[in-house]
C-alpha cells in the first residue's frame, strides 16, 4: 500500500470512528492508537465558539442544566408557566395568547432548551479533543432514545442525553440502570402512570392509571434481549409489574414531600409480591425496589444482550451487514469484561480498523454535518431565532438545518432510535438535501472570503484515493474558477458521503 493510500485510509477511518480531521490535523500514523487515546479524556460537553472556547456571548439564563435536581426544578417551572398561561390566557384576545405562550412557554421551555442542547451537541463534537467519544456518546444516546414530544418533557431531554455521557467509563449495567430509571425516560414511555392492579393506590380507588407495557417492552426488546431471543409476552407482562411504581418527583402540584427530585419510587403504586421474567422469579417482599435492580442486573449479563449490543454497535460503525467475526469479538469482550464498556468500545474500534478495506457506511446527515465543519474548518451557525438574533446569510440555526437534511435533532419519531443501517439513509431526496446545503454553504464561504483552491485541493489530497473519479470532477470546477462546485463536488462525492 503507497503512502498516499495509508494516509487515505486513516483518514477513512477518523471518518468512519468520528467525524474527519480538521485542516490543521495530518493523518495520524496510528490511527487505531489515536482512535483509542481520544476515549480516555473526554472533552466536556459545553456551548462552544469556532475555537472550541466557552461561549460568552449568550444570556446568563442560557445555560446546561447539568443536575438531575435543577432539571426537575426546570420541569416543574414548566408545569408552573403552563397553568399560569390557561389562567392569564383566559380573558384576552387570540393574538394576545398567542403572544403570551411565545413568551412565558414555547421559548423557555421549548425552543431555547432544544437550540442549545442541540447546539453543545454539534459545537462540541466540532471542536472536541474526543472527536471518537463524541460518535460513541451519539450511539449510545440513540440505543437509549427519549424525544421531546410526552408529558411536557423537553427540559430532561438533554439532561438525559448528557447523563449517559457519565456512564461511558463504566459498565453497561450501570448505564441500563440510570437510563431506565431516569425521569426523561419514565415520562416518555409513560412507566410514571403505570400502577399495578394489586398495587395500594389500585385498590382504595385513589389511581385510576393502568398497566402500561411501554418499557417493560422497550427493556426487553430494544435495550437488552432482542426478540430473537425469544422472550414472551409473559415475560414483558412480568417486566412490566416489577417497573411499576418507579416516577418521577419534581416541585409542582404531585410533589412528594421528603423524596429526592428526580426517581423516587412509590411503594402504593408498585405491583406486590412475585414476578418471573425468563424463569427467573424476583420476590423481595421488604424492599420491592430492589426487585428492578435485581432484573436489570440479570438482563445486562445475559448472553443475548451481549449479542444485542455486538450486532447493533457493528451495524452503526462497521457494515449493515457487519462480519460476523467482529460480531463475535466483541460480544465476548462483552462476555468476559462482565460489560465493561471501555473495553467494548477498544474491542469495536479494533473491528473497525481491521475491516476497513472490506466494509463501508453511509455517514447519516448529523455526522455529515459535522464532518463537512470539520474538514473544512468553517465555523458552525452560532445564533438563533428563538434567542431573537437576526437570521442574516444562511444563520440558520443547527437544529433547522438538521431537519432540512433529514435528521431533525431531538425529534427523532420513534422509540427505537434514529436508522442504524445506511440504507435507511439512502434515497433521492435525501441525498438532494445534502447537495443543496453543499452549495449554499460553499458559496456562503466563498462570500466570506473563506474558501480557497488550496484548501479545496487540501482536502481532496487528504480524502480521496490516488485513482478517484471525483478528482477530475473537481479539478474541471477547480480549472474553470468554480470554487463552490468543486467543494460541493468533493463534499458530495461517494467518497465523503461514504467512509
Amino acid at each position: 500500500m503507497s503512502l498516499e493510500a495509508t494516509a487515505t485510509k486513516a483518514s477513512r477511518f477518523a471518518r468512519r470512528v468520528a467525524f474527519g480531521l480538521r485542516p490543521d490535523q495530518d493523518p495520524p500514523s496510528d490511527p487505531l492508537a489515536w482512535a483509542q487515546n481520544a476515549l480516555t479524556s473526554p472533552h466536556p460537553i459545553g456551548l462552544y465558539d469556532a475555537a472550541g472556547r466557552p461561549r460568552t456571548d449568550l444570556p446568563d439564563w442560557v445555560f446546561l442544566r447539568n443536575s438531575l435536581h435543577e432539571a426537575m426544578v426546570w420541569f416543574g417551572k414548566h408545569e408552573d408557566a403552563d397553568l399560569a398561561l390557561r389562567e392569564d390566557g383566559k380573558d384576552v384576545s387570540k393574538e394576545a395568547f398567542l403572544r403570551l405562550r411565545r413568551e412565558k412557554v414555547l421559548l423557555p421551555f421549548y425552543h431555547v432548551e432544544h437550540w442549545k442542547e442541540v447546539q453543545a451537541r454539534a459545537s462540541t463534537a466540532v471542536t472536541s479533543r474526543s472527536p471518537v467519544f463524541e460518535k460513541l456518546w451519539h450511539f449510545w444516546a440513540n440505543h437509549f432514545m427519549v424525544a421531546p414530544g410526552n408529558q411536557r418533557m423537553d427540559t430532561l431531554v438533554g439532561p438525559y442525553q448528557r447523563m449517559l455521557r457519565t456512564q461511558m467509563q463504566g459498565s453497561y449495567r450501570d448505564m441500563l440502570w440510570q437510563a431506565v430509571t431516569h425521569p426523561a425516560m419514565l415520562l416518555y414511555l409513560d412507566n410514571n402512570r403505570s400502577t399495578g392492579p394489586n398495587a395500594t393506590a389500585a385498590r382504595n380507588g385513589r389511581r385510576r392509571e393502568s398497566i402500561n407495557e411501554n418499557l417493560g417492552r422497550e427493556l426487553l426488546e430494544l435495550f437488552t434481549l432482542s426478540p430473537a431471543s425469544g422472550y414472551t409476552q409473559q415475560d414483558v407482562e412480568q417486566a412490566t409489574l416489577i417497573l411499576t411504581g418507579w416516577r418521577e418527583n419534581y416541585p409542582g402540584r404531585q410533589m412528594v414531600a421528603g423524596a429526592p427530585f428526580g426517581t423516587y419510587f412509590d411503594h402504593n403504586r408498585h405491583e406486590p409480591g412475585s414476578q418471573t421474567v425468563l424463569g427467573k422469579t424476583y420476590s423481595n417482599t421488604f424492599r420491592p425496589h430492589k426487585k428492578l435492580e435485581d432484573l436489570i442486573t440479570n438482563l445486562a449479563s445475559h448472553p443475548a444482550t451481549a449479542d444485542l449490543l455486538a450486532r447493533k454497535l457493528c451495524t452503526y460503525f462497521i457494515a449493515d451487514t457487519p462480519p460476523q467475526k467482529a460480531v463475535d469479538h466483541i460480544r465476548s469482550t462483552y462476555m468476559s469484561s462482565q460489560g465493561s464498556l471501555p473495553k467494548v468500545h477498544a474491542a469495536l474500534l479494533e473491528m473497525v480498523w481491521a475491516h476497513m478495506e472490506s466494509s463501508r457506511k453511509l455517514s447519516t446527515p448529523e455526522s455529515w454535518l459535522y464532518q463537512w465543519h470539520v474538514l473544512t474548518g468553517a465555523e458552525l451557525p452560532a445564533e438563533s431565532f428563538a434567542l431573537g438574533f437576526s437570521p442574516g446569510v444562511f444563520k440558520r440555526d443547527v437544529g433547522q438545518i438538521l431537519k432540512d437534511i433529514g435528521q431533525a435533532l431531538p425529534h427523532c419519531p420513534q422509540p427505537d432510535g434514529w436508522p442504524t443501517r445506511s440504507v435507511d439513509w439512502i434515497s433521492k431526496e435525501l441525498l438532494d438535501r445534502r447537495l443543496r446545503f453543499s452549495l449554499v454553504l460553499a458559496n456562503n464561504l466563498r462570500r466570506q472570503g473563506s474558501l480557497s483552491e488550496d484548501a479545496v485541493n487540501q482536502i481532496m489530497a487528504r480524502e480521496l484515493p490516488p485513482d478517484s473519479e471525483t478528482r477530475s470532477l473537481v479539478a474541471s470546477a477547480l480549472q474553470a474558477k468554480q470554487l463552490p462546485r468543486a467543494l460541493t463536488l468533493l463534499m458530495i462525492s461517494p467518497e465523503l458521503l461514504w467512509s
